[in-house]
């Protein structure tokens, strides 16, 4: 990846359109961003991420009302109009595929794309757009958050985006093996193989050893497929009338609204007052009728064989003899069907070969057999009757409809009855209010058309909200119903496609997730024994210290890095001076991101600031220059300063400068770093 371009327009502390050419070449990689504390570094730095990654820019998790928050800040809202105008971020960026035609290789990989991010309020609400263009070819965005977490996962995108402060608190706290561990898994890709560990889990849950006959699963497919559609359109049709409802009660909001902002420019401070008064007392009583409703339904159920336990109990039993007989009927007929296959063998001289018995004796023996099952048969049969003759279906739902009279719906009936007094309490409390207010009589004639306009519309709501609820009720149950439709047509797919394969689907699987648990751990000590090398080679060149540091170890369990001497001997962490330590932070992130084996731009923001002369020295001359294929440096005047210019400008391709104008209240852009080339300065 290398970038060409950003557009800042009214984004942040920046007005109006601001263009950042960021094109580079191999032997000047580097992109020097100069500006003092305020002069919009930061608010450049963040851009890129905020356009690239929209509402997970930030290493934090958010809701959507937190990320528009923060759009909303991110507004200029001086000197141009928010409504007017968007805000946007546009990043324009060349990206390597990789080619498999061998013949026209040259240059038909690389392709440019340009990401805009455009956001404005509207009424307090954030309405926020995002184009994708490939070589001027509109793509589609929602392939878009695929795309960019392939060529830039957000685990890896914290190794590129250098934070001088960050630096500065994981070497003071001494976090690098945190830093190590929480970049690992996404850097090697293992977060991958556990995704796929886990589809193989479900993929095993779901084999099921049942195996019917095809013919009978395919229509009983059709049968939940056509029962699923027609419950799809019926909530279909409830949604619409839900949509219909609210909007007709959001219009009548709207003319409320008026009809108060009338009464208050009128002086009618008590009229608002009663309105309320009036408004809170019909939606009670809305609720009041659907309780109502909703009581009189529980009655309507089994709740009054409450009052008969006795008899309920009775009958309870009465089912589940039945029950027992209908059971034994069963058993019996197993053993009047099996006796004559019984007599059968007993008969058989085969079956008494290894036997040494006389035939009085046989005879004896079948006899007895013969009495057992007899007796077995026709045992209690006068007990064996069946008084009300239900089948065992009918039985079981009758039995659950009785269990519910004890326990479902009398607890339904107390809570409805203790919500009905509480409204009742509240309706009481109103209508004492209502009573002892002024009478209208004594207000302004002038309210009293306004309040019966009001009066009506509130009442008009009443209704709606009832009904609304009752189409949110209506759209939950169908919601509900094609759930389990869905079940039941995902059981009858897996009884037609599982059963013959049960056994093979079974050993692959088992041997697929060996095979990804052996491969994340070769790949976990490969690119650990990697990383060890690189963090070695980059300590190295940062400190300018060869025979410092002559080994990097790191645990593979607990990810703490230790460093060995030329002897072989630890080097504690409290022996490195501030600045070794930031530069040892500063070697690991770099580390991390050169084993991550992505080219991929380096941004580095505030890098000095912490830093001694010699540190500094060892990262302008060393880190910098060799950091990546392409480092933006944004830098105050008291780091990057003249002398280190000096030694950078071999390297620079472009350079500019970022003031901050109290009177414009926005920044400025210069092509040129601070004071060191004598440029125009032009507003933005």
């Amino acid at each position: 990846m290398l970038l060409q371009k950003i557009v800042l327009e009214n984004y942040g502390i920046y007005q109006e359109e601001n263009v950042f050419d960021f094109t580079t070449t191999k032997d000047k990689p580097i992109i020097l961003c100069g500006g003092k504390n305020g002069g919009g570094k930061t608010t450049l730095f963040e851009s890129v991420m905020l356009c690239l990654y929209g509402q997970n820019f930030s290493e934090k998790k958010m809701s959507k009302k937190e990320y528009d928050k923060i759009l909303d800040n991110k507004i200029h809202k001086y000197g141009t109009s928010k409504q007017e105008k968007d805000t946007s971020i546009t990043i324009e960026f060349l990206y390597y595929h990789f080619n498999r035609d061998q013949k026209n290789k040259e240059n038909k990989g690389v392709q440019l794309y340009s990401v805009t991010r455009s956001w404005k309020n509207i009424n307090g609400e954030i309405i926020e757009n995002l184009s994708i263009k490939n070589n001027d070819k509109s793509l589609d965005v929602d392939y878009w958050d695929a795309f960019i977490r392939e060529l830039i996962p957000r685990g890896i995108a914290r190794l590129f985006f250098f934070d001088g402060e960050k630096i500065a608190t994981i070497a003071k706290h001494g976090d690098e093996d945190i830093e190590v561990k929480n970049s690992f898994e996404t850097l090697l890709g293992l977060d991958i193989v556990h995704q796929l560990k886990s589809d193989l889990e479900i993929n095993l849950g779901r084999t099921n050893q049942n195996q019917k006959d095809a013919s009978e699963l395919e229509n009983k497919f059709e049968k939940v497929k056509n029962e699923m559609e027609v419950l799809e359109v019926r909530k279909a049709g409830y949604v619409i009338d839900l949509d219909e409802k609210t909007d007709e009660m959001n219009d009548l909001y709207k003319k409320i609204e008026e009809f108060e902002q009338e009464i208050t420019k009128l002086g009618g401070n008590y009229a608002k007052q009663r309105t309320e008064l009036v408004s809170n007392q019909i939606v009670l009583k809305g609720r009041l009728t659907i309780i109502e409703e909703e009581m009189r339904a529980v009655c309507a159920d089994a709740l009054p064989f409450s009052l008969i336990p006795k008899q309920i109990g009775q009958l309870v039993q009465t089912i589940k003899s039945d029950q027992d007989v209908l059971k034994n009927q069963f058993e019996k007929q197993i053993l009047n069907e099996n006796l004559d296959e019984l007599k059968n063998k007993l008969n058989s001289d085969a079956f008494w070969n290894e036997f040494e018995i006389n035939s009085k004796a046989k005879s004896g023996v079948v006899s007895k057999i013969e009495e057992f099952f007899e007796e077995k048969i026709s045992s209690d049969s006068k007990k064996n009757n069946i008084i009300i003759g239900f089948s065992q279906k009918d039985s079981d739902k009758i039995l659950d409809v009785l269990d519910r009279i004890h326990d479902v719906l009398p607890k339904k009936m107390e809570s409805l009855s203790k919500e009905f007094n509480q409204l009742t309490e509240k309706l009481q409390k109103i209508q004492t209010s209502l009573s002892n207010a002024p009478s209208e009589k004594d207000e302004n004639k002038i309210f009293k058309p306004l309040l019966d306009k009001i009066h009506t519309e509130y009442e008009k709501i009443a209704v709606l909200k009832t009904e609304i609820r009752h189409l949110e009720d209506k759209i939950q149950l169908k919601k509900g119903e094609i759930s389990i439709k869905k079940v039941e047509g995902k059981k009858v797919v897996a009884d037609k496609h599982g059963a013959s394969d049960i056994d093979t689907n079974i050993e692959l699987t088992k041997k697929v997730q060996n095979a990804l648990d052996e491969y994340a751990s070769k790949i976990k000590n490969k690119k650990i024994h990697l990383l060890e090398n690189y963090i070695l080679e980059s300590l190295k060149i940062i400190l300018h210290k060869e025979d410092f540091i002559h080994k990097v170890s790191i645990n593979k369990e607990t990810f703490e890095i230790t460093l060995f001497d030329k002897n072989e001997d630890v080097i504690p962490r409290d022996q490195l001076s501030e600045g070794e330590k930031q530069l040892f932070a500063t070697s690991i992130l770099w580390s991390l991101a050169k084993t991550s084996g992505r080219s991929l731009p380096f941004i580095i923001d505030t890098p000095l600031a912490r830093l001694d002369v010699d540190h500094r020295n060892n990262l302008v001359e060393e880190f910098f220059p060799a950091a990546s294929h392409q480092v933006i440096i944004l830098s105050t005047d008291t780091e990057i300063t003249k002398p280190y210019y000096e030694k950078l400008l071999p390297y620079i391709a472009r350079s500019y400068s970022m003031e901050y104008d109290d009177k414009m209240r926005c920044s400025k852009i210069s092509d040129h770093y601070f004071e060191f080339k004598e440029e125009k300065t032009i507003a933005v």
